[in-house]
């Protein structure tokens, strides 16, 4: 059944990581970012070991063969994206980042569009600059001279970086798609993401080593982004892309700010303002303008 319809597995992944958002708010201000990215994948790779370490460990020379697109996935999705995550929400709301993460289907055409060179249709490009407009508008928090003074709030433009990150890691995983299976696949990018991880999150803790107040929130938090926010949410992503294709799937992104909205508001009291809701349908109205315009161009959702 999931074969012939991905959307279960799009919803199931973007509400986990609406979640994830809050989550990671939350968990900041104990762990340091570069750290509480660390911790997570650590836990992913404790789960996945156990289940999908041999299969893996069989794949090895397939895996050697494509070096470079398991280092690419590696540092961009794994690695690059939850990072910048959660560097971000130490400076902007959970809401905020998520509604930027709206973005990321607009960043994924144009990516697919210079990298596989589909072709990107004159009249997409309209729908793409109202989804620019939304994302302009929400880092500046509805007054767009900020742009040009550059008085924006870091913590926006860090989650800029990690939405072109994983834009890039969907296309990618789309070029890879079938040639691995999904969970040892999912195994080894973390592997390589926590070789980079490791050291990165040393130093951090090094110059800033917080005194972490243990609680079952905590641990909870944590288990919550290893588990659900890793495991589950990267699969269903990635067998998403491999049915549907990365420029279908980035549109159910949109989803994300709506269930960040919803835990940030019921667990954390985040309020939301004039402006999320603005840039928030500027960006939804871009992204449907650019698929309506290239669903000629995209080959049907059921496809495969």
């Amino acid at each position: 059944m999931l074969k012939r319809s991905p959307y279960f597995l799009l919803i199931l992944a973007t509400c986990l990581w609406g979640g994830n958002f809050v989550a990671g708010k939350a968990l900041v201000l104990q762990i340091p970012p570069i750290t509480l990215a660390t911790v997570r994948w650590e836990i992913a790779f404790l789960c996945l070991l156990p289940f999908f370490g041999q299969a893996a460990w069989r794949l090895k020379h397939e895996f050697l063969a494509h070096w470079k697109m398991v280092l690419f996935l590696s540092l961009t999705g794994v690695a690059g994206f939850n990072s910048l995550t959660y560097i971000a929400v130490q400076y902007t709301g959970s809401i905020n980042a998520s509604l930027m993460n709206s973005a990321t289907p607009i960043f994924v055409i144009l990516i697919t569009w210079a990298v596989m060179r589909e072709r990107l249709a004159w009249w997409a490009l309209p729908g793409i600059g109202v989804s620019i407009v939304g994302v302009c508008w929400i880092i500046s928090q509805g007054d767009l001279s900020a742009i040009l003074r550059l008085s924006v709030n870091q913590g926006d433009w860090f989650m800029l970086v990690a939405v072109i990150c994983w834009a890039l890691y969907s296309v990618g995983m789309k070029r890879m798609a079938g040639k691995f299976p999904a969970s040892p696949f999912l195994l080894v990018q973390v592997i390589v993401a926590l070789v980079v991880l490791l050291p990165s999150s040393t130093m951090e803790w090094a110059i800033r080593a917080p005194q972490v107040a243990w609680s079952p929130g905590l641990v909870s938090g944590l288990f919550y982004v290893g588990i659900f926010a890793s495991i589950v949410a990267f699969l269903s992503w990635n067998k998403a892309i491999e049915l549907a294709g990365p420029q279908r799937c980035a549109g159910f992104l949109n989803f994300i700010p709506l269930f960040s909205a919803i835990f940030a508001t019921t667990f954390t009291g985040e309020s939301l303002q004039l402006y999320h809701f603005i840039g928030a349908f500027s960006i939804v109205l871009g992204v449907y303008m650019t698929n309506r315009a290239m669903k000629k161009q995209v080959r049907p959702f059921l496809s495969k």
